[in-house]
């Protein structure tokens, strides 16, 4: 019988005020919709212009800052939340750091997750590291 082989899978928890952004993400995308509508309505740059703005910036930003799962086989594989699935080979990977695991073309932002959530993905990224899986570049 061959051996199966182990997937690890990853799934992050982010701290209060992440978790706080995604359950608001619903009423960001209203608002925004909203002060962008006055603002064309008025046709001139006033607090409703700003704060749509203000509004669209968190609503195109969070889906590029947060992921449900990563999956770590022959590539990890990052289920996001709005946006396609992101494939990244080991061979590419340049650095990791607290913020994030980097690649030329993108990478994995780890910003706002628990401490012990951090911890749990930095201890899967040296194991490997430690099988040879992983080899950072130098700067």
């Amino acid at each position: 019988m061959a051996a199966a082989k182990s997937e690890i899978v990853y799934k992050p928890k982010y701290n209060g005020s992440m978790r706080f952004a995604m359950f608001l993400y619903p009423v960001w995308i209203a608002l925004f919709g909203y002060f962008l509508y006055q603002a064309l309505v008025t046709r001139s740059y006033n607090p409703e212009g700003f704060l749509a703005v203000v509004f669209g910036i968190m609503v195109f930003s969070l889906p590029f800052r947060v992921f449900r799962q990563a999956s770590f086989d022959d590539k990890i594989t990052v289920k996001r939340y709005l946006l396609p699935d992101l494939v990244i080979e080991y061979k590419d990977i340049t650095s990791f750091d607290k913020m994030s695991l980097s690649t030329p073309k993108t990478g994995i932002s780890l910003y706002m997750l628990t401490y012990d959530s951090h911890e749990e993905f930095e201890k899967i990224i040296h194991g490997l590291m430690s099988a040879r899986k992983i080899k950072l570049k130098k700067k």
